[in-house]
């Protein structure tokens, strides 16, 4: 890697500190620039349950901290003053997923941001996952959304086979949006007019939705994690910083990862501007993927240094989810192509339903059709059961 490279590896660490992945005790880990604050207790990826010991330190040691406030699933759990940074917590009877965040003050006022997720699964999520989930946008014969729709005015068939539309979900409910950046060296010339579209797309988002932020070029960097603070938001996407290559099929199944499993509105949000050339994963491994899942993708290929084949990529990427793909050419026009992907974000439907038979990998057919003058109806033309 060149010396310039380097000095971008350690802008983007300085950026990412709060949302990069810890070992578990005794492993040799990174050890980022610059203040940062990390989680001991619990593990990352471990389950949870009874009384649990939440466990964070600031690094370096002598880092002047004025206070730690701890939340477990978006509620407060406890806000301290003065280190040991412990906190316990009853994390009840049943194996749940949580979301643990931890936000630490500095004295100069800089704030530091630590995630982590632990497993579980209980009954209630046992149900989400059995059930298949479809987004929707209806528009009328001038393309304009329609809203208010019921449950009862919606048809949907998977394999030519009338299902029971079980929860219809609109706009009321908040937004889970995952948005991956490409910042491999091809984007430098760029990246501020990026940075600006993507801050003015996050401004759109409404008190409860969340925001999950990747930067990605050979290497993934979660930058932040459904975060709902839009300060720390924008100090994210200032964070992305260009250099090194595109590794566009990893960040697809990586971005797909981190969707939430629970119902709800979500949307994944993918932007690059060239060929991939870094990924571990195959095409056909990441469109399996969001075959196989259950969320929206948008995928944006901008300017002129994508291929006709990467191009075509992102336009099956897109449409295999019942999303679409946007080609900008020039950077002024990022804007129009996100605040139409956000616009169809906020007017979606989200239909769910039980499928017949059990979940065997094989592909099926979905078709839905509305109960109103003129509508059109946009969703995914089938999805593969994947076995779970």
């Amino acid at each position: 890697m060149k010396g310039l490279d380097r000095r971008r590896v350690v802008s983007v660490w300085a950026a990412a500190i709060a949302s990069l992945p810890l070992l578990a005790a005794g492993s040799q880990a990174p050890v980022p620039p610059g203040p940062a604050i990390v989680i001991t207790e619990p593990v990352e990826g471990g389950a949870v349950t009874g009384e649990v010991r939440l466990t964070v330190v600031v690094t370096p040691p002598k880092t002047a901290v004025t206070d730690v406030t701890m939340s477990i699933d978006g509620r407060e759990l406890c806000a301290l003053t003065r280190a040991p940074w412990q906190c316990a917590w009853d994390a009840g009877r049943d194996m749940r997923e949580h979301h643990l965040r931890v936000v630490a003050t500095l004295a100069d006022g800089q704030r530091l941001v630590a995630n982590r997720r632990t497993a579980g699964v209980d009954v209630n999520e046992s149900i989400d996952v059995a059930a298949v989930q479809v987004p929707v946008i209806v528009t009328d014969a001038k393309g304009r959304f329609v809203k208010g729709l019921k449950k009862d005015a919606f048809t949907l068939l998977e394999n030519g086979k009338r299902q029971r539309i079980d929860t219809l979900i609109d706009d009321a409910l908040p937004l889970e949006l995952i948005a991956s950046v490409d910042i491999s060296a091809s984007m430098e010339g760029a990246m501020p007019q990026v940075q600006a579209a993507v801050k003015r797309l996050l401004s759109r988002l409404r008190q409860g939705d969340t925001t999950t932020l990747l930067g990605f070029n050979e290497t993934i960097f979660v930058l932040a994690e459904r975060e709902q603070d839009p300060a720390l938001r924008d100090a994210a996407v200032d964070g992305l910083v260009p250099w090194g290559g595109t590794a566009f099929y990893d960040a697809t199944v990586r971005s797909l990862e981190l969707v939430s499993q629970k119902a709800g509105r979500r949307g994944v949000i993918i932007f690059s501007d060239g060929d991939d050339r870094h990924s571990v994963g195959r095409r056909d491994d990441s469109l399996r993927r969001i075959e196989e899942g259950q969320v929206v993708v948008y995928t944006v290929g901008f300017g002129e240094g994508a291929s006709e084949q990467f191009r075509g990529t992102l336009k099956a990427f897109a449409e295999a989810s019942g999303g679409r793909a946007f080609f900008p050419r020039r950077p002024e026009d990022l804007e129009a192509a996100f605040a139409s992907i956000f616009d169809e974000l906020s007017h979606q439907y989200i239909l769910s339903f039980v499928p017949d038979g059990p979940a065997d990998g094989g592909w099926r057919t979905l078709e839905v059709t509305a109960k109103c003058d003129g509508c059109r109806v946009r969703a995914r033309e089938g999805y593969r059961a994947a076995e779970r």
